[in-house]
C-alpha cells in the first residue's frame, strides 16, 4: 500500500509494527484532513521511527511558518502546534521556534474544561478523549469549534499564544 507523498509509504521491507502504525496515522490523517486542508495545512508524513515505548509514525501539518505536529502508535497520542519566526539580515537568519501543546491551545482559547481531547499522563499516550473515546473525533471537535478562530488563517492571536511556549533559537548564515 502506497499513499503517496503526502503519507508515509508503506513498503515491503516494513515488519507488522511499522506497518500498523503507519496505517494508524494515514487513517488518522484522512479524518483530520477534512478540518485543516480547507485552512491550507498541507500533511507531510516522516519515517516510522522506534523508541522505547515501540514504533511509532508521525508527520505534520504544515501552512507557512506554522506547523501541527502529530504522533500515532494505536491513534493518535501526542499533537503540538508550532510557528517559527524569521528575522533576516544582510548577513545572517534568525530563526525563532515556538511550541505548545493542545492544553496550552486550549487554555489560552479559555476552553480548558469544555475541549475533548485532554493531556494523558501516561506514556506513550500524551493526548485522550476526554470521555476515554475516539481521540481523532476529539481533537477534530477541538480543531474545528474552538481552535478554529486561530488557526483557519494565520493570525496574531495565535502568534501571540504560541510565544508563550517552548522556545528555540537559532542562527544561520545568509
Amino acid at each position: 500500500m502506497n499513499f503517496g507523498c503526502r503519507f508515509l509509504a508503506v513498503s515491503a521491507e516494513m515488519n507488522v509494527y511499522e506497518r500498523q502504525v503507519a496505517d494508524a496515522l494515514a487513517a488518522a490523517i484522512v479524518r483530520i484532513d477534512a478540518v485543516l486542508s480547507p485552512w491550507g495545512f498541507v500533511f507531510s508524513a516522516d519515517e516510522v521511527k522506534y523508541s522505547h515505548c515501540g514504533y511509532y509514525a508521525s508527520g505534520h501539518y504544515c501552512r507557512g511558518m506554522t506547523q501541527v505536529g502529530l504522533s500515532c502508535r494505536e491513534t493518535i497520542d501526542n499533537i503540538f502546534y508550532e510557528h517559527s519566526f524569521i528575522k533576516e539580515s544582510q548577513y545572517s537568519k534568525e530563526i525563532e521556534r515556538f511550541q505548545i501543546g493542545h492544553d496550552k491551545l486550549m487554555k489560552a482559547l479559555e476552553h480548558s474544561d469544555g475541549c475533548r481531547l485532554i493531556c494523558g499522563h501516561n506514556t506513550p499516550d500524551m493526548i485522550i478523549a476526554r470521555d476515554g473515546g475516539d481521540r481523532v473525533a476529539a481533537l477534530i471537535h477541538d480543531l474545528s469549534s474552538i481552535a478554529v478562530s486561530v488557526l483557519r488563517e494565520p493570525c496574531e492571536e495565535f502568534y501571540a499564544i504560541v510565544r508563550r511556549g517552548w522556545r528555540a533559537y537559532s542562527v544561520a548564515k545568509r
